[in-house]
């Protein structure tokens, strides 16, 4: 049996020591550091909506995450759709861990395009993590040949997707796909997944891009294929993701797709923490998404809560920030909207304005009408979306079923 020596068995003793105490160092400074303090959260809208829910959800939650339980305050910063936010995190908030944010999902793109106003840079912010995602499916019906990713990259005869019009994921996504050299075609102007759903079922079609959320049952009842995903990973989708299948170029366009999808509601701290601080928040905010108060508190709203890490995150903004101008300017025309314009009677309205039916080729369709972005006018003047009323005639601009009127000008 070989004896350490009293010098080597006491240097072990003290080593063994200061390890078990590092941790308990660590958060004794973590606590003395936030008790008593008191944590903004900035919030990129103005009160009310999906960004404002998740912060003041955050601000309830995480709290009590963090070592010496800070109190935690909601600020509003509303402004250029989240880029006053941006820039007041990346430039004026303190860089201490006492200001966080959720700022807007298109943070990355707003920079890369050089959106007007933008001062920030993400190289000055720290991503926390996102409290929601979402995942968008490719999918082709049980009746047809093809059955996987590879199998459609391959395709010698023309495989035909359902889409509402450009602008919609389910035109983007085949658009993408055909840019890349797939043998697919897009047939739009169905309104609707369920539509489009039903043209697979019938022989129309043979697939769509949709949402997870929206094609789940779909999948159950009609067999629908799930070959590729992009945005969010999801357990229930061992399927892969639509980079595997496409050349450098399609893989930077699918970032940009993806990238609300995958960090829908996203957190940030401001640069220049410690490593040690940074660890802290983003633990902080990774347990809060798990706390079951707060799961109960999102499920009575009916919010969507998945955790995406940070690293995730940053990836994607990596990949959007490396876009060339090329990729930046062929996601621009898919992004891009088409309206139509229609005169005709309003049949039905419904929540006090904010749905609008009425006839259009030989349907009968809603159009969502917003307190802010869809003018409404009566006789020229311009008035709130609770004076339309039933019968008037009116002449409307909208994307198709379902969309949000462009503007809406009565008689």
């Amino acid at each position: 049996m070989k004896f350490l020596s009293k010098s080597v068995l006491l240097g072990s003793i003290l080593t063994g020591a200061a390890t078990l105490g590092l941790a308990d160092i660590q958060n004794a400074s973590a606590e003395g550091f936030y008790k008593g303090k008191t944590i903004k959260m900035i919030v990129r809208s103005a009160p009310g909506g999906g960004y404002d829910f998740y912060g003041r959800l955050l601000a309830r939650h995480m709290p009590k995450h963090i070592p010496g339980n800070p109190k935690m305050i909601v600020i509003n910063m509303p402004g250029a759709g989240g880029i006053v936010a941006a820039n007041y995190m990346a430039n004026r908030a303190k860089k201490n861990g006492t200001e966080v944010a959720i700022l807007t999902r298109s943070l990355a793109l707003a920079q890369r395009i050089k959106s007007v106003g933008v001062k920030y840079d993400l190289k000055n912010l720290s991503a926390l993590g996102s409290a929601a995602s979402s995942t968008f499916l490719v999918v082709l019906g049980k009746n047809q040949p093809i059955k996987t990713y590879k199998q459609l990259k391959n395709a010698k005869k023309t495989v035909l997707f359902a889409a509402t019009g450009p602008g919609a994921g389910s035109y983007q996504y085949p658009a993408l796909l055909k840019l890349d050299g797939f043998n697919v075609k897009i047939i739009s102007g169905f309104s609707g997944g369920q539509n489009r759903f039903l043209a697979i079922e019938r022989g129309d079609v043979h697939g769509t891009a949709n949402s997870y959320e929206s094609t789940r049952k779909a999948i159950k009842e009609l067999g629908l294929i799930p070959i590729l995903y992009n945005g969010a990973p999801h357990p229930d989708l061992p399927v892969p993701h639509i980079d595997e299948q496409l050349s450098d170029q399609g893989k930077a366009l699918a970032a940009l797709l993806g990238a609300p999808l995958a960090a829908g509601r996203p957190f940030f701290t401001t640069g220049g923490l410690s490593a040690e601080r940074l660890k802290l928040l983003r633990s902080a905010f990774k347990s809060a998404l798990h706390d079951k108060d707060l799961l109960k508190e999102a499920k009575r709203a009916k919010r969507n809560i998945a955790w995406t890490g940070p690293g995730l995150m940053e990836n994607i903004n990596a990949k959007i920030l490396a876009a060339s101008d090329k990729t930046i300017a062929l996601y621009k025309a898919g992004s891009k909207k088409v309206y139509k314009k229609h005169t005709t009677q309003i049949t039905k309205i419904k929540k006090k304005g904010k749905r609008i039916y009425f006839a259009y080729k030989g349907k009968q369709i809603k159009v969502k009408v917003s307190g802010k972005r869809t003018k409404v006018m009566i006789k020229g003047k311009k008035v709130k979306r609770k004076k339309l009323k039933v019968g008037m005639t009116c002449k409307f601009k909208f994307p198709g079923a379902g969309g949000e009127a462009k503007y809406i000008k009565c008689k």
